[in-house]
C-alpha cells in the first residue's frame, strides 16, 4: 500500500497480487483497514473490489455517495464490472461537471467513453461549453469521438477543440455551434443557460 511519487504520478494502484498470499486473518484485517479508508483514495476502492466480500461490496455501494469524485467513479466502475449495480450514467452525469485535473476528470471521461449513453454524450457536449476550465477542451474532443466524427478520444487535428480554452462563455458559443455542426446536433437546447 506504499504509494510514492512514481505510483502517484503514474496512477499505479496497490499491489493487489499480494492479497493472494495473505492468511484469512490478515485478509480480515486488510478488509477492515480498507473499509475505514474507503472515501480517501481510488486505490482503496480498487482493493475493496479485489477482495470482493459481502462487506467490501457494501462499502463499494456506500462509496457511490462519497464526496470524493475519484472514489465515487471507481466504485461505480467496479460495481458495474461485477454486475452488482449499474449506476454509471447517473454518476457520470452528476460528477463530470464537477471534475478537474487530478479530481476525477480522467476517470469520468473514461467512463463516458466506455459507456456512452445518449444522456452521457449530451452531458459531455454540454460540458464543452459550460464545464470548468480543466474539462472543456477534453469534453469537446471526446464529443467528436462519441458522436463518431473521430477515431480517437482526443484528435488534435480538429482545431476547434482548443477554442474551448476561452474563459468567456459568450466567446465559446461560436466554436460550440461549429462543434455541434460537426457532430450533427442542434445547439439551441444546449446553449440555453
Amino acid at each position: 500500500m506504499r504509494i510514492g511519487y512514481l505510483e502517484w504520478h503514474e496512477a499505479i494502484g496497490y499491489d493487489l497480487d499480494a492479497l493472494t498470499q495473505m492468511s484469512p486473518y490478515d485478509l480480515k484485517t486488510i478488509e477492515a483497514l480498507l473499509i475505514s479508508r474507503k472515501d480517501q483514495d481510488w486505490r482503496d476502492v480498487e482493493a475493496l473490489a479485489a477482495l470482493n466480500t459481502p462487506r467490501t461490496i457494501a462499502a463499494l455501494q456506500e462509496c457511490l455517495h462519497s464526496n470524493n469524485n475519484d472514489v465515487k467513479l471507481f466504485a461505480v466502475k467496479f460495481l458495474k464490472e461485477m454486475e452488482i449495480a449499474d449506476r454509471v450514467e447517473e454518476v457520470v452525469l452528476e460528477t463530470l461537471p464537477e471534475t478537474k485535473i487530478g479530481e476525477g476528470m480522467t476517470f469520468a471521461l473514461d467512463l463516458a467513453k466506455t459507456y456512452p449513453t445518449e444522456r452521457i454524450r449530451q452531458k459531455v457536449l454540454w460540458c464543452s461549453l459550460n464545464g470548468n476550465d480543466d474539462i472543456r477542451i477534453h469534453c469537446a474532443a471526446l464529443a467528436l469521438y462519441l458522436y463518431g466524427v473521430t477515431t480517437s478520444d482526443f484528435d488534435s487535428s480538429y482545431a476547434v477543440i482548443f477554442e474551448f480554452r476561452e474563459p468567456s462563455r459568450a466567446k465559446r458559443l461560436k466554436p460550440f455551434i461549429e462543434l455541434c455542426g460537426l457532430i450533427g446536433v442542434d445547439p439551441v437546447e444546449l446553449t440555453t443557460p
